[in-house]
C-alpha cells in the first residue's frame, strides 16, 4: 500500500474484494460470513468472531447460474448464485441471506441446496416494521443468528462482545459520514468516486483497519475550489453499474444523500450504546429508511420520501432501478408521481450487467443534466 496514497488500501480493496477476503483469511485463520444486502447486521457477524462480507451480485455476467434461478431473477441475485457455483465465495464458512422480497426468499433455497456443506442461514426480516409484534420478532431473530452464528466460531454468544461490536460500527459509521459530507464541501478531492470506495470497502474489511486507514485521509484539505455542480438525491439498491459515481463526477452531479443500501443509508442510523445491544440493533434497524419491499403504507412511504429529498435541498433524484426487480418498479411509481406533484424533477435508470449499456447511462445522464440546467433560475 502507497504510503503517499492514502486512498490505496482502499482502492486495493475493492480491485479485487472476494481476493483480498481470501488472502486476509489465510493470513488470520479467520472465519468469514458473506452477506446478502440490505439490513444484516454485521455487528452480530463480528462479535461472534467472523469477518462479515457483503456480497453483491450486481455485475456479475452469469453463465452457471442460469440452470438453477429463473432468468427474471435480478443480477443481484443471479450473480450471487453464479459467484458461489464457480468457486468464487469458497473461502466462505458461512452465508447470510435476509428476506426483503420474493427473489431474496427463493434466493436463499437455490442457495442452500446448491451449496449445502456451507453454513447458511436465512434473516427473516419482519416485512411490516408497524406491527405489534415487529420488535419482539426481530428480536428472536437477531438472538437465533448470534447463537448460530457463534456455535460456527467457538465464540461465546454474550452481551459484552455484542456491545462492542455496536461500539466499533458506530465509530465507523461516523466517519464514513463525516466523509460523506466532505463530497458536498469539497468535492474536488472527496469525490463521489471516493466516498463510494470507502462505503463499499468498509463492507469487506475489518472495521478496525477501516478506520484506522480512513485517519489518513485529506481531512484537512482546504485546497478544492469547486465548480458549480447540481445536487441530486439518489434512490436504489446498489451503486450499479460500475463507474456510475465517477460518471456523475464527471458530469457534474453531486449526491448530496442517497438510499442505497451500500450507501448513506448504510450509515445514517446508529445503535444506542446504553443499554441491551440486542435492542440496540432492534432500534437501529427499526430506524433504517424502509427498504424497497417492505410494507408501508403507501402516502407515508411516498410523503417520507419527498421529505427527505426537499430536507437535502436536492435538484432532482435518480433511481438506480435493478432490471427484473418487482419490488422497484412497484414503488418507483408512486415515488415519481410524488416528485411530479412537488415539482422536483427525476430520472429512472434501469441497470443491469445483462443488456443494459454505460453508454447509454451516460447519454440519458447528459440529457437529463442539460434539462435540469435549463430550468435553472
Amino acid at each position: 500500500m502507497s504510503v503517499e496514497d492514502p486512498w490505496s488500501p482502499f482502492r486495493e480493496v475493492m480491485e479485487s474484494p472476494l481476493e483480498w477476503a481470501r488472502t486476509w483469511k489465510e493470513k488470520t485463520g479467520g472465519k468469514i460470513i458473506g452477506h446478502v444486502l440490505p439490513d444484516v447486521p454485521e455487528e452480530i457477524i463480528h462479535a461472534a468472531g467472523a469477518l462479515p462480507v457483503a456480497i453483491e451480485g450486481a455485475a456479475v455476467q452469469a453463465s452457471h447460474a442460469l440452470g438453477h434461478i429463473p432468468t427474471y431473477s435480478c443480477n443481484h441475485a443471479m450473480g450471487t448464485v453464479e459467484m458461489g457455483l464457480r468457486g468464487d465465495l469458497d473461502m466462505l464458512d458461512g452465508m447470510v441471506i435476509p428476506y426483503v422480497c420474493d427473489t431474496t426468499r427463493n434466493l436463499f433455497h437455490i442457495w442452500d441446496r446448491l451449496i449445502p456443506k456451507m453454513h447458511n442461514e436465512f434473516l427473516r426480516l419482519p416485512k411490516r416494521t408497524d406491527h405489534s409484534m415487529a420488535r419482539d420478532y426481530l428480536r428472536a431473530e437477531f438472538e437465533r443468528l448470534y447463537e448460530s452464528f457463534a456455535g460456527l466460531t467457538g465464540k461465546k454468544a454474550d452481551a459484552a462482545a455484542l456491545a462492542e461490536s455496536v461500539k466499533l460500527y458506530n465509530a465507523s459509521r461516523a466517519k464514513l459520514r463525516e466523509a460523506y459530507a466532505r463530497q458536498q464541501t469539497n468535492p474536488g478531492v472527496w469525490t463521489g468516486e471516493r466516498v463510494r470506495l470507502l462505503l463499499d470497502s468498509s463492507l469487506r474489511t475489518p472495521r478496525d483497519e477501516h478506520l484506522a486507514w480512513m485517519e489518513n485521509l485529506p481531512w484537512n484539505d482546504q485546497s478544492d475550489v469547486a465548480a458549480e455542480t447540481i445536487r441530486i438525491y439518489v434512490r436504489g439498491k446498489v451503486w450499479d453499474p460500475p463507474g456510475i459515481a465517477a460518471l456523475l463526477d464527471q458530469m457534474g452531479f453531486t449526491v448530496v444523500d442517497d438510499e442505497t443500501v451500500t450507501g448513506y443509508r448504510a450509515i445514517a442510523q446508529d445503535a444506542p450504546l446504553n443499554g441491551d445491544p440486542i435492542e440496540a440493533l432492534v432500534q437501529r434497524h427499526m430506524a433504517t429508511i424502509p427498504y424497497t419491499g417492505y410494507h408501508v403504507e403507501p402516502r407515508k412511504m411516498t410523503g417520507d420520501f419527498v421529505d427527505r429529498v426537499k430536507a437535502s435541498n436536492a435538484r432532482a433524484v435518480v433511481f438506480l432501478n435493478p432490471k427484473f426487480c418487482e419490488a422497484a418498479a412497484f414503488d418507483t411509481p408512486d415515488f415519481q408521481k410524488a416528485l411530479q406533484e412537488a415539482s422536483i424533477p427525476s430520472l429512472i435508470l434501469e441497470t443491469s450487467a445483462r443488456g443494459v449499456s454505460t453508454s447509454q447511462i451516460s447519454l440519458r445522464l447528459e440529457a437529463f443534466r442539460e434539462m435540469i440546467a435549463d430550468d435553472l433560475p
